[in-house]
This record gives structure tokens, C-alpha cells and sequence, in this order.
């Protein structure tokens, strides 16, 4: 279509540009005939606050209480363990090995 041809649409029609496809012209969608338009402002619904815990199961909130620096907290176990890439790789070749012998005991027997 020529500019001009897309100035003198008629205004029921929509040009839609999607990146990397051919545009596309197709009638208007009249968004006050859509089944949820009660739950938006156009349906006379309160405005979305975003953030708010609307419906929620439960809710988190996080407090910070700074510590003295010369104060020492005991850290219990914390259940897990922080590994160098070294280690991640020491771990996945003895992994390896242990899975080539218990292969090749499963095929002695």
C-alpha cells in the first residue's frame, strides 16, 4: 500500500507490523465487547495496582536489620557446599569413573 492509500483506510480497518512478516490488515477489534472488560477501567473496575498481594495464598516480606561489624554470629550448617570450578570439574570426572565401573562390574557378571 501507498501512503496514501493507508491515509484514506477506513477507520474499521487496522494495518498490523510484526518483525520479520508481511503486514497484515484486518478489521478493528472493539476491546469493550471482549468477556473480561468488566475486570478492566474501561469496565468501571478499580485500577490494577501493581505489586499489590491481591488473591494470594500467602505473602513474603523481607526486613533488614543491620549487624555491628564486630559482632561474630555463629553460622550453623547451612547444607550445602560451595565448590571452585576446580572442584565442579573433580567431581564430574571421579562421577565418570564411577559409572564406567559399575558398568564394567555389571558387564563381568
Amino acid at each position: 500500500m501507498t501512503p496514501d492509500e493507508v491515509r484514506m483506510l477506513d477507520n474499521q480497518y487496522a494495518l498490523l507490523f510484526i518483525r520479520g512478516e508481511r503486514p497484515v490488515k484486518d478489521l478493528k477489534y472493539d476491546i469493550l465487547k471482549h468477556p473480561n472488560v468488566a475486570e478492566t477501567t474501561d469496565g468501571k473496575a478499580d485500577a490494577y495496582i501493581h505489586g499489590q498481594a491481591k488473591n494470594a495464598a500467602f505473602t513474603i516480606s523481607l526486613s533488614y536489620e543491620p549487624v555491628a561489624p564486630n559482632v561474630l554470629q555463629e553460622i550453623e550448617d547451612p547444607g550445602y557446599e560451595l565448590l571452585s570450578e576446580e572442584d565442579i570439574e573433580e567431581r564430574f570426572k571421579n562421577n565418570e569413573k564411577e559409572e564406567r565401573a559399575s558398568i564394567w562390574r555389571r558387564e563381568a557378571e
